[in-house]
């Protein structure tokens, strides 16, 4: 895709999104909190973290006593999965915004992780499969290992290696992950585990051995892509997912050439089947706002992969910060 006309697209859904703000914003009133982390990951990638304090401080506002938050804004029972997303917005805001209450936030946030952990590495949440929940928080202290303070490293560390082991061991022989109750084609769930969970150990010092089960992991996505570019029968949700996963990955492993025409062709339809404003859940139907952030996301991260520069792909995920000496040696050898 040309890059001016994804440009052009994302100041005109950014703009549908803001004009929206009663929607998705917890300044405007309780909401549903999948929604919201969805669009302040928009945010940060906009570069408007700075500018988002009260958007942020209101996420902490709805942070409940044990460090989790509930699927809804006012729903008092914590969820793993995403409690993990808001957290992770949390931490990566912060490293522009340096505010003492999230910072207070994320401490609680990470005792929760430390203390819902099952003994074999796992997080359970009801609606989701196990690896899928894994996955949320290994993400997460994914990030506090990349962009924590020392303290934090310290405190999420072996409970990381636990987590990412967990997904490790559970690989598939044909490089997929799969859920037989929750997501039986493996489509989602292999995406969200590689992007999410398991390739950040390529940009972390003390990372596991993941390069294996990355390069499994990116030929399962693209042996799965359907031919008209979507993934799991025009599901635009799964696509989405895919093809971010598809970019990460390809980027780290400095596999460009063998995924690009599986990421142009996503892409293409992605944009093709968008509403006039927002993007649906399949073709046809209406726009749906969390879709919609899922759109923006993909195109600024697009963006970003067409840049050519490793360290920021991996920046849009919050793995890594500034220019660690590290991570450049690393990826020249990739």
């Amino acid at each position: 895709m040309d890059l001016d006309r994804a440009a052009l697209l994302i100041q005109s859904e950014f703009s549908f999104l803001q004009r929206v703000h009663a929607q998705w914003s917890l300044t405007e009133g309780p909401q549903d909190m999948e929604l919201v982390a969805h669009a302040l990951r928009v945010l940060l990638h906009m570069g408007k973290a700075g500018e988002s304090l009260p958007e942020y401080l209101a996420l902490v506002k709805t942070q409940h006593t044990d460090g989790g938050w509930g699927r809804e804004s006012s729903e008092p029972e914590s969820a793993a999965w995403v409690s993990a997303f808001c957290g992770l917005m949390l931490i990566r805001a912060n490293t522009s915004l340096k505010n003492e209450e999230i910072e207070k936030s994320l401490w609680r946030s990470i005792d929760y992780f430390l203390q819902q952990q099952s003994a074999d590495g796992r997080w359970k949440d009801s609606e989701w499969g196990d690896l899928d929940t894994t996955s949320h928080p290994v993400s997460f202290f994914n990030v506090v290992l990349a962009l924590g303070t020392p303290k934090m490293k310290d405190a999420v560390r072996a409970s990381w290696r636990k987590g990412l082991r967990f997904i490790l061991d559970n690989q598939s022989e044909d490089g997929g992950w799969y859920d037989p109750v929750f997501q039986p084609s493996g489509v989602e769930t292999t995406a969200h585990l590689v992007q999410d969970a398991v390739i950040a150990s390529l940009t972390l010092p003390d990372g596991l051995p993941v390069r294996p089960a990355c390069e499994k992991g990116l030929n399962w996505i693209l042996n799965h892509q359907d031919a008209d570019g979507s993934w799991d029968e025009k599901n635009m949700d799964h696509t989405m997912d895919c093809t971010r996963s598809t970019m990460l990955i390809s980027r780290l492993l400095r596999a460009e050439e063998k995924a690009r025409p599986a990421i142009e062709k996503a892409i293409e339809w992605t944009v093709k089947f968008k509403n006039a404003e927002g993007w649906p859940d399949f073709p046809g139907m209406e726009t749906n706002l969390e879709r919609t952030c899922d759109g923006l996301d993909v195109l600024l991260k697009y963006e970003a992969w067409r840049q050519g520069d490793p360290m920021e792909s991996a920046r849009r995920w919050g793995y890594v910060a500034g220019e660690p000496e590290f991570l450049k040696g690393a990826l020249a050898g990739v």
